[in-house]
């Protein structure tokens, strides 16, 4: 009986540096969250047939659509954000990649469904179904999460 003693004390004691040694590897490689910014709407603009008298704008502007004549057609809209993510709308399922820095062009036709084409939707459809405006909100999604928001909104 004696002679076990020292094989399970060795044992043990192994088994609990092993244990000491892992918890040491997860406290020391443990990464620190950096909280990272938002990410940042550098312009949007509307995208209009004929060109409407509309200037770039920021996140959370109002494009004031509402002199403009029925016949105008809204084709969608062009965004550029300060870096590389995703934009989720809160009107549909569909996920927009968008490059940082770079302008990207968003098609009504590709939001609304059972619109195609490309040559957007009439001011007087959108004043039919929208009345006065219409907001455009979504978020910007990196690896699944939310690093900001878009909200704009179109006075027809």
């Amino acid at each position: 009986m004696r002679k076990k003693w020292p094989r399970l004390f060795y044992i043990s004691l192994a088994i609990g540096l092993a244990c000491l040694l892992g918890l040491a590897v997860q406290i020391f490689s443990a990464k620190t969250s950096v909280p990272t910014p938002p990410i940042k709407v550098l312009q949007i603009q509307v995208l209009t047939v004929p060109s409407y008298n509309l200037s770039e704008m920021s996140n959370d502007s109002t494009f004031d659509l509402s002199g403009a004549p029925d016949t105008t057609q809204v084709t969608g809209f062009s965004i550029t954000v300060d870096e590389s993510c995703d934009l989720k709308l809160n009107m549909t399922d569909k996920t927009i990649p968008l490059s940082g820095g770079q302008p990207t062009w968003v098609n009504l036709d590709d939001l609304i469904p059972g619109t195609q084409g490309g040559d957007g939707i009439s001011l007087r459809t959108f004043r039919r179904f929208y009345s006065k405006s219409v907001e455009i909100q979504g978020k910007f999604l990196k690896d699944g999460s939310v690093f900001g928001s878009l909200s704009t909104t179109i006075k027809l």
